[in-house]
């Protein structure tokens, strides 16, 4: 290396380094408040976890997505409406009722984002732990253990990453009568994988649909490692299905009402052509946790 390039690099780092002493500084204010929030919160949360999610057109699923979380120990469920006009009301008006759901309706394009935004700002006091997630994802603990339990074990980092095994139609065509567990239990292999996070929220900043930003520190996966590209994924202590695909005729539907996260249209041959790679192996481990719970 010639000197020049390693002055240079040098310099690089010590100026990424005071940038990054600048923003820890202009941020304490922030971070204070948040630790005296965090702090008051933790004495008497009203829930230890809740999942905040966006939908739509996903009536058919709504109900066995929530009595699943539910039983590992999700305690309240923020469902942001984006644009839905089939019966997702009466499917969830039970739930409403029973003081376990808040519906918002959210009539924006590209909602996803701004939707986990407004769910950290407004319910920041109601819960320890808040799950951004979908409605085709069913995070679980694989020993059978509820959720918050696990949890319990992190509470020091600001977020936990959850490793996704993805799942696709495992044949079939048309949606079957049996539910989303049961019917789709092939997945692809470990090279398919993306992490959603449970987040903090009194100490995240910047929510992401897949991994969020926070005031201090970082969110770390369930083993404490630092998700980045390329990284071989632990599904052993939570993890989560994504029910990518369920079947080709509702892949078809999803990819026609397009995706809350972008405005990109669909492709279509890319998304079957992906979904054929999604079936690689026989994973039940759901079914065993669920067994387990019992």
């Amino acid at each position: 290396m010639a000197p020049w390039q390693s002055n240079l690099d040098r310099r690089r780092y010590r100026i990424e380094n005071f940038k990054n002493s600048l923003k820890t500084l202009l941020r304490m204010p922030l971070i204070m408040r948040a630790r005296l929030r965090d702090r008051a919160v933790s004495r008497a949360p009203r829930f230890k976890l809740t999942a905040c999610a966006i939908f739509r057109e996903e009536a058919p699923f709504l109900a066995e997505w929530i009595r699943f979380h539910q039983n590992v120990g999700f305690e309240h469920f923020y469902l942001y409406n984006n644009f839905s006009t089939d019966n997702f009301r009466t499917v969830l008006e039970p739930f409403i009722e029973e003081g376990l759901v808040t519906l918002v309706d959210w009539p924006r394009p590209v909602g996803q984002l701004s939707a986990y935004q407004d769910c950290v700002r407004r319910r920041w006091n109601e819960a320890l732990w808040i799950g951004l997630f979908d409605i085709d994802e069913f995070l679980f603990a694989p020993d059978g253990r509820d959720v918050p339990s696990v949890l319990r074990d992190y509470r020091d980092l600001p977020g936990v990453c959850v490793w996704q095994a993805f799942y696709g139609s495992s044949g079939h065509v048309e949606r079957p009568e049996s539910p989303v567990v049961e019917a789709y239990t092939m997945r692809a292999g470990p090279d398919i994988t993306t992490a959603k996070t449970i987040v903090n929220p009194r100490l995240v900043y910047k929510p992401g649909v897949h991994l969020s930003k926070f005031l201090f520190g970082e969110g770390m996966d369930t083993h404490r490692r630092t998700i980045v590209p390329g990284m071989p994924p632990k599904l052993d202590i939570l993890r989560i299905n994504y029910y990518w695909s369920r079947s080709l005729a509702d892949l078809d539907q999803k990819i026609r009402r397009g995706d809350a996260s972008t405005s990109a249209l669909r492709d279509r041959d890319w998304h079957f052509d992906f979904e054929s790679k999604l079936n690689v192996e026989r994973d039940e481990a759901i079914l065993e946790a669920m067994r387990r719970q019992r």
